[in-house]
């Protein structure tokens, strides 16, 4: 439009009017737009609206109003003189997005570029300027200020265009509008200098377009974006180098060739450019090693904090985080180490498999919290009962395992092996509680054959061996074991579908009362009929059922049964009898046992005080919340309890008088002293019934197997017996034919 118009006159018009519709193009893009800081796009407002006014005195005050040319100075340098400062330090603002050392080097890096362009500068243009004569010193100053304002914009340029620190594209629209700016600065101070330039010159196009890019930047959308992490970085670019080298050189390059051509050149000032330049390179470079040191250390720190993450990450592959110990697959290598030892320099090589007796009832009665306690004082004693060098680690659960990788002689292992298990016997201070704790422990023995997996097997066999035989002990692996474990094995996996096959029945032992040697009642005892083995003892297969957790629908099933046999009993003998049933630590820690006792009562028909619930006395002494809730649960609609097997267990009488018991079953061992020689089993038995008596609890003797046994609890006053002399366990038909005789039958007894 500008070019299209007829006469000069209008040309200045249009002029006017373009820059005043970039500066309304700016205020609509900050009102649409709304950028975030606005100070940057009102001085660019400022700058375009300063350069207006110097062009409408220069284009409409001196072309049209005065018609006369322009002075030097004029009226319009100080609005145009004015205008730049705006210009670079909005466009700056916008387009600068780090302050880091990376910012700083390119900063001095641009600045490189600008004395360069100043040494080009001075040399072919400044220079003629600085010397006229015909030129006032105002006048001068004036003119060497638009190419001294010039070089920042190419300092703008550079810093923006060729090292990327404008990245959006509101950005780069500005700086092509510098770009354009520039372009018409220098060529209008060329064709000046050579007095080639008239009003309406194709180069008034550059600084209109310089007025339009900038409100077109305005207007677009990513004027207000905010930065990403793109914007805040300066990439090191292939650029920089080449141009860097360049500018480096051209100074030196003036003064070669111009002593060459024997042209006149500014020795001071492209001297001093150079000093500069020189300065700056030197900065640049001294930057550039700082930062490479910088970077350096960075790295080695890098490095270091990997090393250290992968040292921690391999710890803790290898190592259990509770306690500390190595876990299950260290110990597996280590013994893999060991035992890749040729076998005839190899020394004795073992494993200890430690595993924890009644760990569960910690957990449920304390808390898991407590249980990771008494884990880690587990790991601290074996620690310390270990010898240098041997490996203790953590399996899992409350598994503990002892590599003694040079133990010498078998009797070397039997020796840590006891220090194992005395010091976990020593009572732990949990919740303010001393809490019995104790360990079985499996050993076995490398031979020059064995491998990991079958050593740590055996000792795992060898413990469940301990466990069998009573627990808080250890056994050495002996092949014998080797078909036992073969054998739970087999048990368990006959389990599945025994019941509904009907392969369980029930025997009854008669319970007597002392007094007058009628018949109470019947205790149940469970029998398997196995299809392959025959009948099974219950000392086969009930701790495996208990281990496996069969032990709960089989004693469910077992309940039922004796319930509705007691109730047959009842209603064809009219007597009133008992029945009592055992109950395991697995069925006393199930939350539904009191609801199966209640139902097995309710489809039977017997009353809750004719059914009498067993409990072991070991069983009471795990002191489990469980436990203590069922046995209370129990007695609340009437169930009697009785603790069996008593003696077996160390109970106290302050241990015992809390507990909601109703029977004390004598365990064999205290009735088998009596009728010897001497007094002192009738003196531990009548010390049992007193401490009986004091409970109020009544008494039953087990394993009567002779009449001077029997006739010794009568005389100290026992209650209630049942053993071998009075009758071996019986079936269905022979509890039936026992009771169609008198009631009487063992009162001559």
């Amino acid at each position: 439009m500008y070019f299209a118009l007829p006469t000069q006159s209008a040309d200045d018009i249009a002029y006017v009017v373009i820059g005043v519709v970039s500066v309304a193009m700016v205020l609509a893009g900050l009102r649409l737009h709304r950028p975030e800081s606005r100070l940057p796009w009102l001085l660019l407002v400022g700058y375009i609206a300063l350069s207006v006014i110097g062009d409408g005195i220069e284009n409409l005050g001196y072309g049209v109003i005065l018609a006369r040319p322009v002075p030097l100075p004029s009226a319009a340098d100080p609005f145009y003189l004015a205008a730049y400062p705006l210009l670079f330090i909005g466009v700056t603002r916008l387009c600068q997005r780090t302050h880091d050392r990376r910012s700083r080097e390119s900063h001095a890096d641009a600045a490189i570029v600008v004395v360069a362009a100043l040494a080009l500068s001075w040399h072919f243009l400044m220079r003629s300027y600085f010397h006229d004569s015909s030129i006032g010193p105002l006048g001068k100053i004036v003119m060497l200020s638009y190419p001294l304002m010039d070089l920042g914009l190419v300092f703008i340029i550079v810093q923006s265009l060729v090292f990327g620190t404008a990245r959006r594209a509101a950005h780069r629209i500005l700086v092509v509008a510098l770009l354009a700016s520039l372009v018409s600065d220098f060529t209008y101070d060329v064709m000046v200098q050579y007095g080639h330039y008239a009003v309406g010159n194709v180069i008034d196009g550059g600084w209109l377009l310089n007025y339009m890019l900038i409100g077109v930047a305005a207007l677009h959308p990513t004027m207000a974006a905010k930065p990403s992490g793109r914007d805040l970085t300066v990439p090191d670019s292939g650029r920089r180098i080449p141009l860097l080298a360049l500018a480096g050189f051209v100074a030196p390059a003036i003064l070669l060739v111009s002593s060459a051509v024997k042209a006149t050149v500014d020795v001071p000032v492209i001297a001093g450019t150079s000093i500069v330049l020189f300065s700056l390179v030197s900065l640049r470079m001294s930057w550039q090693f700082e930062r490479v040191r910088a970077d350096a250390l960075a790295l080695e720190d890098a490095l270091r904090r990997r090393e250290e993450l992968e040292s921690d990450l391999r710890h803790q592959a290898f190592h259990d985080p509770l306690t500390g110990l190595a876990n299950r697959m260290l110990l597996h290598r280590q013994v893999e180490r060991v035992l890749a030892q040729p076998a005839g320099t190899r020394p004795l090589t073992a494993v200890c498999f430690c595993d924890l007796d009644g760990f569960k009832t910690v957990n449920d009665s304390l808390g898991h919290l407590y249980g990771d306690d008494l884990l880690a004082i587990t790991a601290e004693r074996l620690l310390s009962v270990v010898r240098a060098g041997d490996t203790v680690a953590r399996l899992g659960g409350d598994e503990f395992a002892v590599l003694l990788e040079s133990a010498g002689e078998p009797e070397t292992v039997a020796a840590v092996a006891d220090r194992i298990v005395a010091i976990m016997r020593e009572p732990a201070e949990l919740a303010g509680r001393q809490i019995a704790v104790s360990v079985s422990v499996g050993v076995a023995l490398a031979g020059p054959h064995t491998t990991a997996e079958q050593l740590l097997s055996e000792a795992d066999i060898a413990m469940y061996e301990a466990k069998r035989l009573g627990k808080s002990r250890w056994e050495m692996f002996l092949p014998a074991m080797q078909s036992q474990t073969f054998e739970r094995l087999e048990l368990t996996n006959a389990f599945r579908g025994s019941l509904e096959r009907d392969e369980f029945f029930l025997l009854y032992q008669p319970l007597l009362r002392l007094l007058d040697g009628c018949l109470e009642g019947f205790e149940a005892l469970v029998r398997w009929r196995h299809p392959d083995r025959g009948v099974i003892a219950p000392n086969q297969f009930i701790p495996v059922a208990d281990e496996t957790g069969f032990v709960v629908p089989l004693g469910r099933w077992v309940l039922e049964t004796a319930c509705e046999e007691a109730v047959r009993w009842q209603r064809e003998s009219g007597r009133d009898l008992t029945v009592s049933v055992n109950l395991s630590s697995r069925q006393l820690q199930e939350r539904h046992l009191c609801d199966d006792v209640r139902t097995a009562l309710a489809v039977s028909g017997l009353s809750a005080g004719q059914l009498l619930l067993e409990v072991t006395e070991t069983t009471l002494l795990a002191d489990s919340e469980e436990i203590r809730a069922s046995l209370s649960g129990l007695k609340d609609f009437g169930v009697r309890i009785a603790l069996d097997d008593f003696g077996t267990g160390y109970s106290s009488i302050a241990y015992l008088r809390h507990l909601p018991l109703d029977v004390l079953k004598i365990d064999k061992s205290f009735v088998e002293t009596l009728g010897g020689p001497g007094d002192e089993g009738e003196a531990l038995v009548s010390t049992v019934l007193r401490f009986a008596r004091i409970l109020k609890l009544r008494t039953v003797a087990e394993g009567i197997e002779s009449g001077d046994q029997l006739q010794a609890l009568r005389n100290l006053g026992c209650d209630s017996a049942q053993g071998f002399f009075f009758a071996h366990p019986l079936t269905e038909n022979e509890v039936d034919q026992l009771l169609v005789q008198p009631a009487a039958t063992f009162r001559s007894l």
